[in-house]
């Protein structure tokens, strides 16, 4: 059960990594001071809110530019007593390469605490954590927070159904490798009233939580802002939906938006 309510509040982040290389400024989707917000259901039952925000202004990490973003999820009150969570997630993208330049995570998830510093060295292929040196045989990998945003960087205009992406990340002293799949175009309507969308289907990993490993789809904007509005996750036992509740600060227009 553990496994199962971890995933309903950070699907959203941790499964929704991919991407290509390109820079932030080339595609312009998002902006300093952007802030998203998602009400997480399991099954019938509010759970859990979301939020990824992008703070105003630039720092300068190791001598780089970047935005820090931040992703926090906690579960709501009346769901605290079955299982509490309270995780906070940052990263720091260089706005040159649309690459993180350091992370860190702090999670609180019933008995379980964890905290994470990690900075980046992609000339090297390397992580070096508060927790060990670790390293990829490859470049361009992300952390879980800003592979979000690094995908929404990339032209999925004339990306068709079928095609596919492939990016690789670290999380929790490991190197993934994971793959996504356009799923088409939908309309769906959210609370801030109907969109049209670009599906996207990550692979996931086959256990006890997710029954195949397609388990997961999401729903995003499908003008130049690519934000996420719907993600679902079919479980052993039910699913899963985070629904946008609120958009400020977006970059672009929502073109995508049904008027």
């Amino acid at each position: 059960m553990r496994k199962i309510i971890k995933a309903s509040i950070f699907s959203i982040v941790i499964l929704f990594v991919w991407a290509f290389t390109t820079k932030v400024e080339q595609a312009d989707p998002f902006t300093t001071g952007e802030k998203l917000e998602y009400r997480v259901h399991y099954g019938m039952m509010d759970a859990a809110k979301i939020s990824m925000t992008i703070d105003t202004g630039i720092k300068n990490v190791n001598g780089k530019n970047t935005i820090r973003i931040m992703g926090d999820g906690k579960t709501l009150s009346g769901y605290d007593w079955f299982f509490k969570v309270r995780d906070h997630y940052e990263t720091f993208i260089d706005t040159q390469t649309n690459l993180p330049v350091k992370y860190i995570r702090n999670v609180q998830e019933g008995g379980y605490k964890d905290v994470e510093h990690a900075t980046f060295d992609h000339r090297n292929n390397k992580i070096y954590s508060s927790k060990g040196i670790y390293k990829s045989d490859g470049a361009s990998f992300q952390d879980v927070l800003s592979a979000i945003y690094y995908l929404r960087g990339q032209n999925l205009k004339n990306m068709k159904k079928g095609d596919k992406i492939k990016v690789k990340f670290y999380l929790d002293k490991k190197i993934y490798e994971s793959e996504v799949t356009i799923g088409g175009r939908e309309v769906i309507k959210t609370s801030l009233g109907k969109f049209n969308t670009i599906i996207l289907k990550p692979n996931v990993v086959v256990d006890r939580v997710f029954p195949n490993k397609d388990a997961l789809t999401i729903w995003a904007t499908d003008d130049a802002n690519l934000i996420p509005l719907r993600i679902k996750t079919e479980l052993m036992v039910g699913s899963i939906k985070a629904d946008i509740t609120k958009i400020t600060g977006n970059r672009n227009p929502l073109t995508s938006k049904i008027k």
